[in-house]
This record gives C-alpha cells, structure tokens and sequence, in this order.
C-alpha cells in the first residue's frame, strides 16, 4: 500500500487499482462538534417529551411538526459525525469497471461504472454562489467535492475537502490508471 499522504492511500492487488481517500478530519472541531450534537440531541428530546404530557391538540401537532423537522437534521448531523469520525471515499478499478462510493466504518457500497462510458475525471469548478460555498466549507457539512467525471452525462462527484496537492495528485493517479486499462 502507497501512503501518498495523511488521508490518501493506493494499493493495486490482484489486477486491481484501490484509492482511498480518508475523512477530512481535525480534533477540536470534532470535539465542538461532538458537544454541539449533544446538546442538540438532548434539546430535541425534551421537546419531543412534551408530546406525551400536552392536552392541547395544536400544541402537540406543532411539536409534531418540529420533531419531523428535528429528527431529519439529526439523521444529518449523525451521518455527519460518522463520517468524520471514520468515512472514506473509495476509488476502485478493474480491467472493465470503476467503482465510486463511501465507506463510513465498514459499511457502504460503492457504485459501479463501466470504464469505457466514463470521461476522464476533472477538477470541479463550483459556480454556485458565495453563500452556499460558506455553507460547503463548514466542517458539519459532508460537501466539497474536489473532483468530477461524467457517465452518460451525469456528473460524478468525488474527492471531499482535498488540499490543491492532494487534489492533483488523486487526479493523477486515477486519470493514469484509468489511461492504462482503457489501452489493454
């Protein structure tokens, strides 16, 4: 196994190409984070208890309404965490496919693509605006895609938080052993 750095690994075995990209991840954010989850979680389910001791039919549906909405940023700060905690993005390659996908622990499966529908992959230019880049860039957020290629015209999106160095060198690595199974 290649360590390319901190969060990149490559290992090629038995004909096939595997490229990791680890979570981006720092410690005291994480810790923040973790508290900030607490404490949100703790909020929600006391206001989530109030639905079994109110009598007022209006009073439980809007805690009705809230907790949906609690619940679904929940399931995203969750899912957040985990992947900070232990996720990885997986690049994987055979002689006919290429498989996308992350992992968060060990479950997850990547998605396969036939290699010779897939443009080459790029780096990603995000047009959108300055608000929702500010938005992308928090660390609660699983965003940022660095990298891109194109199957039948859909985008695929990869490469979280990469620096400018990790960015060109994933993308060196995954355009030339594309280059190299698409000549055999």
């Amino acid at each position: 196994m290649k360590n390319h750095s901190s969060r990149i690994n490559s290992n090629q075995e038995n004909g096939k190409f595997v490229l990791t990209i680890n979570a981006y991840y720092e410690e005291d954010k994480q810790k923040f984070f973790s508290v900030w989850l607490g404490a949100f979680t703790l909020c929600g389910l006391a206001i989530l208890s109030q639905l079994f001791t109110s009598e007022n039919s209006e009073m439980k549906l809007m805690i009705f309404v809230f907790g949906m909405f609690w619940a679904y940023f929940e399931y995203k700060m969750v899912r957040t965490w985990r992947w900070r905690r232990s996720g990885k993005e997986v690049i994987e390659m055979d002689d006919q496919y290429i498989y996308v996908g992350r992992i968060y622990g060990k479950r997850g499966i990547p998605k396969a693509y036939p290699l010779k529908d897939v443009q080459l992959p790029r780096k990603f230019v995000n047009e959108s605006n300055d608000f929702v880049k500010s938005m992308n860039d928090s660390y609660w957020m699983i965003s940022n895609e660095q990298l891109c290629m194109t199957y039948k015209g859909k985008l695929i999106m990869f490469g979280l938080r990469l620096s400018e160095k990790e960015m060109n060198k994933v993308l060196k690595l995954v355009q030339q052993e594309i280059g190299k199974r698409l000549k055999s």
